[in-house]
């Protein structure tokens, strides 16, 4: 069979133009890593590696279409695309696109509007770059003529793919190129792994890896040491409890003093009779809010779980038990609130999971004060307010409040919200700045909020815990400013790193109880805490992480902390407590993923 037959071009010199189709998807590759990297970081084998899906990527468009015209123009979409949006949630949240974000897209949508997008001239370069790939490839002239040999491209170049995203996750793909495994820094592997390979590398943690020496007795073996609570029946002397996590509350204060013309948490900093209060540390910054909101409710914790995961997306799929399910067991009516979107983060479809009798949503509000386009915290805690004047008498509450007007977008103005903070170490209040005082503006809103909200508990007869705390730190780049008035460089300053995690809580009650300010607890512990100085019987789970406590103060997917204070980064210290974090993960790993063999009476 003549080539002819099967292709045809339209260039008179062969040569030249596969010379170009050779050529278009290494630049295509190039271009791809200079959004957020640059492709000179990338070891030679690792940028093969990386080279290699783009020949695939490109060779399936061919065959697909039919030509190289066709094709060499489609395929450079896909990763100029992929890596304009990997460019702006970078930019965001500080951390690269992976796989599991795409069950979040509804989420990230129903917030993109409140964000600028800043268009660099780095940014506006790459897009140009693609563009004449584009331009270049639609001008090549080859096609495939034959439609047996066209289908058996796509099938070969397709199988190709297939295979190379199974290796690209397995371990001799590891060990053969030299690719960078540190999962809790996904920009670092991104910048080291390449960001087609990063991402593709990270489609294997889709699924819960099974912890070293798992099997349903060995969990049963590690619970059996822990009794079942010792209450389980309605207790009329039981306080109603409220808890708000809310959004990207946060003090700047913990990586050192800074000068303001008004405290932006006059109440939260004053606040100390029957309080409890510090700080908690938690896994993510600057967004992921449903990871600490996982951590708190089901005492769980992300250290255990691929790095940017979402369980709330990913792993959830049926009941679990949780702080909710074992309280609504004691007798307590349960209700969750988010004063936004019903499906962000799956919430309409995990609250009745997690044990709550119902579930309030931004629908649920009549005329509510807004701040920035977002329900208000004070329209957000009338709500809980709302709840407590219907309820009937003797009944025993549990709500559980996420808020909303806090979330990132600072930098943008909003007609009717002004700073009303402002940072008088600093001259030049340009936009980063004046972001930096709009954000310590909501914190003061939020502050005014809750102190609104004890005030009413102070005058109810009954007995009613209060916890608040935040989800996690603002985004880079707000805090940047507070370690810039520090002099503190965030790449080589280990407490930098550790500081950027932390986040206040108060617990309060109407009644006496013995105050207290802990300088460290992770949110995986907090409902513990929560049951133990409200007087609530603890399960057997919670039983397990106090006792864990103690050992280890404070732990999350970046971070573990000794009995000493000191702290560690999360793939040193596990080292240092193997045996304890085994324990812990087998336990998880039931709750979360063995559910069929998941112990009976041990997590609620």
């Amino acid at each position: 069979m003549k080539i002819k037959k099967i292709f045809s071009y339209k260039i008179k010199a062969l040569v030249p133009n596969l010379v170009l189709l050779a050529v278009l998807p290494v630049l295509a590759l190039i271009c791809l890593e200079f959004y957020n990297y640059v492709p000179w970081n990338l070891t030679v084998p690792i940028f093969f590696l990386n080279l290699a899906f783009f020949y695939l990527l490109f060779g399936i468009c061919t065959f697909l279409f039919g030509s190289t015209s066709l094709g060499y123009a489609i395929a450079p979409l896909i990763p100029m695309l992929f890596g304009l949006a990997n460019y702006f949630v970078v930019d965001f949240r500080s951390a690269p696109i992976v796989p599991w974000d795409f069950y979040s897209i509804r989420t990230a949508a129903s917030v993109a509007g409140n964000f600028e997008y800043e268009i660099t001239g780095r940014l506006a370069a790459v897009v140009c770059g693609f563009l004449l790939i584009i331009l270049i490839g639609s001008r090549t002239g080859l096609k495939v003529k034959n439609w047996k040999v066209r289908l058996l491209g796509l099938l070969v170049f397709v199988a190709g793919m297939f295979g190379y995203i199974r290796y690209i996750g397995t371990d001799a793909a590891v060990e053969t190129f030299g690719l960078d495994t540190t999962l809790f820094t996904p920009n670092v592997l991104y910048r080291n792994n390449g960001i087609a390979g990063g991402f593709l590398g990270n489609l294997k943690f889709l699924m819960v890896e099974e912890p070293e020496g798992y099997s349903p007795e060995r969990a049963q073996e590690e619970a059996q040491n822990y009794e079942e609570a010792a209450k389980t029946q309605e207790d009329e002397d039981l306080p109603n409890v409220v808890v708000i996590m809310n959004e990207a509350l946060s003090d700047p204060a913990v990586f050192g003093p800074f000068h303001t013309d008004f405290d932006y948490m006059p109440f939260l900093h004053s606040i100390t009779d029957n309080a409890v209060k510090g700080k908690c540390y938690v896994s993510v910054k600057g967004g992921n809010t449903a990871n600490t909101e996982y951590e708190f409710l089901t005492g769980d914790t992300m250290a255990f779980l691929p790095a940017g995961s979402v369980p709330y997306q990913q792993y959830i799929k049926g009941d679990m038990p949780t702080l909710a399910s074992y309280l609504k067991k004691l007798g307590y009516q349960t209700t969750a609130i988010h004063p936004y979107n019903a499906s962000g983060w799956a919430r309409n479809k995990v609250y009745p999971w997690f044990g709550f009798d119902q579930a309030l949503f931004r629908n649920d509000f009549s005329s509510p004060i807004t701040v920035r386009n977002y329900i208000s915290d004070y329209s957000a805690f009338a709500k809980i307010i709302q709840l407590f004047e219907e309820k009937e008498e003797g009944e025993k509450l549990f709500v559980f409040e996420v808020t909303m007007q806090n979330h990132g977008g600072y930098s943008k103005d909003v007609e009717g919200f002004e700073e009303t903070i402002h940072l008088t170490d600093l001259e030049n209040k340009n936009t980063q700045v004046r972001a930096a005082e709009k954000y310590l503006t909501l914190m003061l809103e939020s502050d005014r909020a809750f102190e609104t909200l004890l005030s009413y508990f102070m005058r109810t007869d009954e007995k009613t815990v209060v916890l608040m705390f935040g989800d996690h730190q603002p985004s880079d780049y707000i805090t940047n400013i507070f370690l810039r008035l520090q002099g503190i460089d965030r790449d080589t300053s280990e407490d930098a790193y550790f500081d950027n995690y932390i986040v206040p809580f108060v617990l309060w009650a109407n009644y006496d109880i013995e105050e207290e300010e802990l300088d460290a607890v992770s949110a995986n512990y907090l409902s513990g805490l929560l049951l133990e100085k409200a007087g609530i019987p603890l399960s057997p789970y919670q039983n397990f992480l106090q006792d864990l406590r103690k050992e280890i103060p404070a732990l999350t997917a970046n971070m573990v902390m000794d009995k000493e204070g000191n702290r560690y980064r999360y793939d040193e210290g596990k080292e240092t407590f193997q045996e304890q974090l085994n324990a812990y993960n087998i336990l998880t790993y039931n709750h979360l993923s063995d559910t069929k063999h998941q112990i009976e009476g041990f997590f609620e």
